[in-house]
């Protein structure tokens, strides 16, 4: 089986707190990655119309970080479960 050609660009990847005004990029990555990962059909509708996000992030927003490039949210952790959900694609 031949091997796929891999490419990718270097970017640097910046950590910090998970701000109010992210917390929709980070549900949108969030339903993407999880609901990828257990192979929904249409994984931008994981987990319908919860909130899971922002309603964790509410309990404890000093505990929530995020993951950017170039200023762009590209993955975070959903405290207080500490799960972390990312995108290798932007």
């Amino acid at each position: 089986m031949p091997s796929r050609k891999r490419t990718s660009v270097a970017a640097s990847v910046s950590v910090g707190p998970l701000a109010e005004p992210d917390l929709d990029r980070a549900d949108e990555i969030f339903r993407v990655a999880f609901g990828t990962f257990l192979g929904t059909p249409e994984p931008e509708t994981f987990f319908g119309s919860a909130d899971y996000v922002r309603t964790r992030w509410a309990a404890d927003p000093h505990a929530a970080f995020a993951a950017t490039v170039e200023g762009e949210v590209v993955g975070s952790n959903s405290p207080p479960t500490g799960a972390v959900s990312g995108t290798s694609a932007r």
